[in-house]
């Protein structure tokens, strides 16, 4: 393909994929949002469906590009057949789960990382309500970030991925995709040069996720499984968004630059020593997504 036809070519799939992500976003917040206020009447507090809508979107968006602007199958976004298999998805979620494990292990052994209670809300009298235990927490946790862990891998290594391999191929679309899924994080609370680097980074190994094993599922398994255990289990900030801590917490003590700080150990020097150490090793092994090749 020639250099003007291949610019225009890319320009013209990432246009159309935004309108539709746009659209279909908004159709989803029209159709879900009387679903929401009653959800957030029954629980007594704000449910949000933004994940959920924006996975809509971004789902949406897909099904634009590669059936209304080309004719490629879902394999050319990780999504072809076998892709939710469950070895591969356990796969991925080995992968996420043990990074962060690792992570935090590593904090706690430099001292750098420790739990301490938390005293339990004090809540009107006569409410009707109750204090959430760690099991409905950790499953409200799961509603919220496993929409958003999709729509981002859906986006990310999914279509951007496509559009950037098929332009550059597999090693142009890990850069450029990495480097907007940091950019995307820029607005997050205690966002910096530090932590955009280490999202950036992780980035790049949910790329090599997918391509390892050929399945976008395993990257969003991957993705949830460390953002959920510092949520759910270590109750930590997830990328400078802090969460409900009932019982405990994990405290980080010393330097921002070593710990993640309020972002959370993911914009941390150990953190990213571990990612860093897990690209490196997964680079060496052989890919199975043969759509790259």
């Amino acid at each position: 393909m020639a250099g003007w036809a291949r610019v225009g070519r890319v320009g013209w799939r990432l246009l159309a994929f935004a309108v539709a992500f746009v659209l279909v976003q908004g159709i989803a917040e029209s159709v879900l949002g009387p679903a929401g206020r009653w959800a957030t009447r029954q629980v007594g507090t704000p449910v949000p469906l933004y994940p959920w809508s924006t996975l809509a979107g971004a789902l949406g968006a897909c099904v634009v590009l590669l059936r209304v602007v080309d004719q490629r199958p879902w394999a050319a976004v990780g999504l072809g057949d076998g892709a939710w298999a469950p070895f591969r998805l356990a796969r991925g979620a080995a992968v996420g789960g043990a990074a962060i494990l690792v992570t935090a292990a590593m904090l706690a052994l430099l001292g750098a990382l420790r739990l301490e209670a938390v005293p339990a809300p004090e809540l009107p009298s006569g409410s009707g309500s109750a204090s959430p235990g760690w099991w409905g927490t950790a499953g409200r946790l799961l509603l919220l970030l496993s929409p958003a862990a999709l729509w981002e891998e859906v986006v990310f290594r999914g279509a951007l991925y496509d559009v950037a391999a098929e332009a550059g191929g597999a090693a142009v679309a890990r850069w450029s995709t990495s480097v907007a899924f940091g950019m995307v994080h820029a607005a997050n609370p205690g966002a910096g040069p530090r932590t955009l680097v280490a999202v950036m980074l992780a980035g790049w190994g949910l790329a090599l996720v997918r391509e390892r094993t050929g399945s976008l599922p395993a990257a969003f398994t991957a993705h949830l499984a460390w953002n959920w255990i510092m949520a759910a289990v270590l109750h930590l900030p997830v990328s400078g968004l802090p969460f409900a801590t009932p019982g405990y917490r994990a405290v980080a003590r010393g330097p921002d630059w070593v710990t993640g700080g309020a972002w959370g150990p993911e914009g941390g020097a150990v953190a990213m020593l571990v990612l860093g150490a897990g690209a490196w090793l997964g680079r060496h092994r052989p890919a199975t997504d043969h759509s790259l090749r």
